[in-house]
């Protein structure tokens, strides 16, 4: 069934939840990106050890093609969160414009 063919409140409903799903994926994005450091941070901190941290060196420590599969896995997620975030607005905008020319 096509987001179309429902009625306004389904449809309304299913943009929301189309812009939810974007927003949290942009928000575990964040998440993950200042979440990792510290927790490295963290476990350095609380090891015991005295030793310098360099996320250079521990980004170095990984494979190349598991820094580029991450890397684009990061992207799609970034397009994949503002694709659903866009067409979620997309549907809202239409509802608008249904509503004002009922009107």
């Amino acid at each position: 069934m096509k987001p179309e063919n429902l009625n306004p409140k389904a449809r309304e409903a299913f943009a929301k939840t189309l812009i939810e799903v974007g927003v949290s994926i942009f928000k575990a994005i964040i998440l993950l990106v200042t979440i990792a450091p510290i927790s490295v941070i963290f476990k350095s901190a609380f090891d015991g050890e005295s030793s310098n941290i360099s996320f250079l060196e521990i980004a170095a420590s990984i494979s190349g093609g598991t820094q580029i599969i991450l890397l684009v896995m990061l992207s799609a997620a970034f397009i994949l969160g503002h694709l659903f975030r866009r067409e979620g607005l997309r549907h809202l905008h239409e509802l608008e414009n249904q509503s004002e020319h009922n009107v």
